[in-house]
């Protein structure tokens, strides 16, 4: 009685944010419509006009991630380079970036590294004057490589450290093996030993081309004032050509059980399962039973929480891979509750196949998806964030302010369809982390 009070206070109150939001006029529907510019240098620039305030981001997308490493002994080039790529040269730099209130960071994901600027406007000209600087001669020293290698050896401890962090990487190894999709983001002490100066330069003059990038820059600035900006500075970055298509990934079959034995109160437990790969189709119906599965009060996997009391918070979430997208549902529990905890979430899963989804389900699970699309992209930044990754990943920047329709004309049919071919139970690899 209890849940199906909290899912019915969850679907009126979702029902009615997405009527705030999408009862408006107009197809695009993400604030105001982007504008597409070409560079003098071919760079493809989502622009989007924003002023809520005088600040500007820009997002570089660039095509190439952590699956370009070659192979397992080349694993953690590609943060390797992009990470000294963003390294400021002299203290006066980064003083007058400082001083300007700017300010920059890196993203690096299985298909392609983000680079992300924030500036005041009045600043976002002598800002990116610096940074394109660097980018177009970034300083690849011994000492600087070295450093950054440091770094990244003690990166991997703290992923390691960290449960959830491990689940992914372990779930990605079990379905990818140990390169591509499967390759550690910051390698390994060998991995890292054997590669030079010469691998990062030819992955750097390959990779950081405009022809191998997409940029998306949200500002209070029309294009009158962008365009002449852009070109004179991104418009500076080597041409290049796109990077040939690499033949697709497909994921093995999952082993039965994979067991982790960790010193800790809790155990982790969850369950992963390859989807089909990334298109726009493909990727609403992930985003829908990602929501659904395990997204708020009153998802599927809400009971383990309000009935069974056995975990404080219950997680879905899909990595939108472009070769393989990959589903982990993951909780964490008590030691002492950890096969209590796998055999309900099991059942749940097992269900969920056999049964699909209900009409009442897909409408409060599109309601709740709507939602939290709206929610994660209300910042500039998010927002643009998400312009870069659905243009550079071939989705296209109109996906964004599409969203809402393409959600709300998914069927039941077609998303229970999705769910029989590719969550049967079969499929699905169990891993545990805690306590044996």
């Amino acid at each position: 009685m209890k849940s199906a009070a909290l899912t019915l206070l969850r679907s009126l109150c979702l029902l009615a944010l997405a009527g705030v939001i999408w009862g408006q006029d107009g197809q695009w529907q993400l604030g105001r419509e982007p504008q597409r510019l070409i560079l003098t240098n071919g760079l493809t620039v989502i622009s989007q006009t924003d002023d809520s305030s005088a600040n500007s981001v820009v997002q570089l997308f660039v095509r190439g991630g952590s699956r370009d490493d070659p192979g397992a002994a080349g694993s953690g080039l590609t943060y390797l380079t992009m990470r000294l790529a963003l390294e400021v040269p002299d203290q006066t730099k980064l003083r007058q970036l400082m001083n300007f209130g700017s300010s920059f960071s890196l993203h690096v994901s299985k298909d392609y590294a983000l680079i992300t600027i924030r500036a005041l406007s009045r600043h976002l000209e002598p800002t990116l004057e610096i940074l394109t600087a660097i980018f177009r001669q970034p300083l690849f020293s011994g000492l600087r490589i070295d450093s950054i290698k440091e770094q990244m050896l003690h990166l991997q401890k703290k992923e390691a450290a960290d449960p959830t962090e491990l689940m992914r990487s372990l779930t990605a190894e079990n379905f990818f093996g140990r390169r591509g999709y499967g390759a550690e983001l910051f390698g390994d002490e060998a991995s890292l030993a054997a590669i030079g100066k010469k691998d990062i330069q030819e992955f750097f003059n390959t990779h950081f081309v405009a022809a191998n990038m997409v940029a998306v820059i949200i500002s209070d600035q029309g294009e009158g004032a962008l365009k002449p900006m852009l070109d004179r500075f991104l418009g500076s970055l080597p041409a290049g050509q796109k990077l040939p298509l690499q033949p697709p990934q497909a994921g093995k079959a999952a082993r039965p059980a994979v067991t982790v034995a960790r010193q800790s109160v809790q155990t982790l437990v969850a369950y992963a399962v390859l989807l089909p790969a990334l298109d726009p189709e493909n990727f609403l119906l992930a985003s829908l039973l990602e929501n659904w599965l395990g997204k708020g009060i009153g998802c599927k996997l809400w009971s383990l929480r309000d009935q069974s009391d056995l975990t404080y918070g219950v997680n879905a979430e899909v990595l939108p891979q472009k070769d393989a997208m990959l589903l982990n549902v993951f909780m964490k529990t008590e030691s002492g509750r950890a096969d209590e905890a796998q055999k309900n979430l099991l059942q749940i899963l097992k269900t969920l196949h056999d049964n699909g989804i209900s009409e009442e389900e897909l409408s409060t699970g599109r309601a709740y998806a709507q939602a939290d699309f709206w929610r994660e992209n209300e910042s500039r930044e998010r927002r643009a964030a998400t312009l870069a990754f659905m243009e550079g990943m071939g989705l296209s920047y109109r996906l964004a302010g599409d969203f809402h329709a393409r959600l709300g004309a998914i069927q039941r049919d077609r998303l229970n369809r999705f769910i029989r071919e590719w969550l049967a139970p079969a499929r699905w690899l169990l891993l545990q982390i805690g306590p044996q």
